[in-house]
């Protein structure tokens, strides 16, 4: 299948599994989350592993793993928990960082140079995210800024944007040691492993407190459609993974990513169809803005 193709189906995915986790965050703590999509995601994986031959996992792998196991960690839980505690519209577009990001850590690991692509790139990147908050200009020029640095959830998703502007880097490398189907079901199935015990530990405390405090550990029941939720957000999620890995070995990562960002608008529409949340129109401007400049910057790379 043709990249771009690939691109924009990861992207709808990426954006389902956000709408889906903002959903099942009402009720479950990030972590339980975190865990539950991955490790059903990982059927899919093995799947498409098990159909492919084995490349030999070298010593280059496992250091690739050993960096990117901690950095991913740490981001996905903090963007969880951007989704839980903030609009999903008015974080979301803030991923579109990424690129950013990657050009100044090019520049400055790399030594490599801004090009005038590169920093039109920037720009409207920069402009997209100041109108994402454009509706409070009525209070003044800068109150966009202040209320953006104001809000937990979009520091939060800035911290993870750059955080995944070091692991797309990595998750590249790893895929050109590997492959684009071994490579996703070895790390998520490792990732699983070393996250289980800290699940379990946390469920059992809260049964624990729930307990002490003389009430029944009734929260920790998942409902019908919390089970259905849970498994379509893992084959989502899943999807998003194989058609992810899948179009970065076939073309420049940054011309992938900048498709894959499409998931940002994508994400703003859920946002006013499902979360019914507003100001979606000066976000969806933002949105789009951002997304032009990740354009520029594929271009630029």
């Amino acid at each position: 299948m043709n990249w771009f193709f690939l691109s924009l189906a990861c992207a709808l995915f990426t954006a389902t599994t956000a709408a889906i986790s903002k959903t099942l965050l009402r009720k479950r703590d990030e972590f339980s989350v975190l865990w539950i999509t991955y490790a059903l995601a990982l059927p899919f994986l093995l799947i498409m592993f098990i159909k492919q031959p084995r490349p030999e996992l070298t010593l280059d792998f496992c250091k690739v793993m050993a960096i990117m196991l901690p950095i991913e960690a740490t981001a996905v839980l903090m963007y969880l928990h951007a989704l839980k505690t903030s609009p999903i519209s008015l974080v979301f577009p803030f991923l579109g960082l990424t690129p950013v990001f990657s050009i100044f850590t090019s520049s400055l690991i790399l030594n490599e140079k801004f090009t005038p692509l590169g920093i039109g790139g920037i720009v409207l990147v920069s402009l997209g995210a100041y109108l994402v908050n454009v509706h409070s200009i009525k209070d003044g020029a800068l109150a966009p800024i202040k209320n953006m640095l104001k809000e937990k959830g979009v520091l939060l998703m800035i911290a993870v944007a750059f955080l995944f502007s070091f692991t797309s880097v990595f998750g590249k490398k790893a895929v050109l040691l590997t492959s684009p189907e071994t490579f996703p079901a070895v790390y998520y199935t490792i990732f699983c492993v070393l996250l289980l015990p800290i699940v379990v530990g946390r469920w059992q405390r809260s049964r624990r407190r729930q307990v002490n405090s003389g009430h029944a550990p009734s929260s920790q029941n998942v409902t019908r459609k919390e089970v259905l939720l849970f498994l379509v957000m893992g084959a989502s999620f899943g999807m998003a993974i194989l058609f992810h890995y899948k179009a970065i070995s076939l073309v420049n990562v940054s011309y992938m990513i900048s498709v894959k960002r499409l998931s940002l608008i994508i994400g703003v529409f859920y946002g006013a169809l499902i979360f019914k949340e507003k100001n979606i129109g000066y976000r969806l401007l933002g949105t789009a803005v951002i997304v032009a400049g990740v354009m520029v910057l594929s271009l630029a790379g």
